[in-house]
């Protein structure tokens, strides 16, 4: 069984259970991470990353993660830790398989229940990632070790430009005090050297917050200067679009504490037109030769004997250039 089981989930059939299958659609990755190339080493150049990320930290690989700054790098490669998931196949759901074994669509049906299963928790893993670079600069995330405990795996790209407001907004706020907040906001990034086009993400109580100054503004009878535009998911200031970004992710820490994706505080203006990227490098993995992919499945026998568990796995590594976004804390 456990032979039949690998005939199942060889890279040419996990690409074929994948092909039915809608793309996952996650924002932080779709805004912030749109390339994602794949790497045919275990590791990573640090001058693979620089035209992307600039000057980047390291990271030493199995052992306890470390980060230097930038004048100091002695290392010439970033190790990425693998994403691994398993979801069990017991012994009475083998027993099923026996039997459904020769109705090739009732087998490529489970196949694909189990793809999928996997693939979202792989893509929410690196969504979280995603997330966490995107709004501090650096990876942190747990890793979870042989014998139960953990050490934080960090890869720090540098801390985001950041901006401080006159005045915090409020509800009472008037218009152009967005509009000023905006503007300083993009002449940071632009002075930064990665401007171009921008756009901006406000995180939950600030979204409560412009709201609340659209209703006022929208409600008065005064001549209104500014384009004031209020779409789903977003608010448009003059030129400048605010989206929303309420969203939150299950913590690694615990998984019952769900953690926002952008601080509820502050709003982010990001350049464009520095897009970041996911590298897949080459998992650690025989059955798969070695080979970068962005996901990996392997059946093994579980060491209780009482069935078998799906080994899902991918080596992501988020990048992005932190001097292409800027962080304000605008509101209290």
């Amino acid at each position: 069984m456990l032979a039949k089981l690998k005939g199942l989930f060889t890279p040419e059939a996990i690409a074929k259970a994948l092909a039915p299958l809608p793309p996952l659609e996650t924002t932080m990755m779709d805004n912030f991470f749109k390339n994602r190339p794949t790497h045919p080493l275990p590791v990573i150049g640090v001058q693979e990353l620089t035209p992307v990320v600039q000057t980047v930290p390291v990271v030493r690989r199995d052992g306890t993660p470390i980060a230097f700054d930038n004048e100091a790098v002695s290392m010439q490669f970033i190790a990425p830790l693998p994403v691994k998931v398993k979801i069990p196949v017991t012994a009475s759901e083998l027993n099923d398989l026996k039997v459904i074994f020769g109705n090739q669509a009732a087998v490529s049906a489970w196949r694909i229940r189990k793809v999928d299963q996997i693939r979202k928790a792989v893509r929410d893993t690196t969504e979280g990632m995603c997330a966490v670079v995107a709004t501090t600069g650096k990876l942190t995330w747990p890793v979870e070790l042989d014998g139960g405990g953990r050490e934080t795996y960090e890869v720090d790209y540098g801390s985001l430009l950041s901006y401080t407001p006159a005045a915090l907004l409020t509800t009472s706020s008037k218009l152009p005090d967005v509009y000023k907040l905006l503007r300083g906001m993009e002449l940071v990034v632009k002075q930064a050297g990665l401007g171009g086009n921008v756009e901006f993400w406000a995180g939950s109580d600030v979204v409560a917050v412009l709201l609340g100054i659209v209703e006022q503004y929208v409600s008065t009878t005064e001549n209104r200067p500014y384009r004031l535009t209020l779409e789903q998911g977003k608010v448009c200031v003059g030129n400048y679009v605010i989206h929303f970004m309420d969203e939150t992710y299950p913590s690694p820490e615990d998984k019952t504490t769900w953690l926002p994706k952008m601080p509820a505080k502050a709003i982010f203006c990001v350049a464009t037109n520095q897009q970041g990227s996911v590298w897949y490098c080459a998992i650690d993995s025989i059955s798969n030769n070695n080979q970068p992919t962005t996901l990996h499945i392997v059946p093994v026998v579980r060491d209780d004997d009482s069935g078998i568990m799906l080994i899902g796995q991918a080596k992501p590594l988020p990048a992005r250039p932190s001097k292409a976004t800027c962080k304000a804390i605008v509101v209290a």
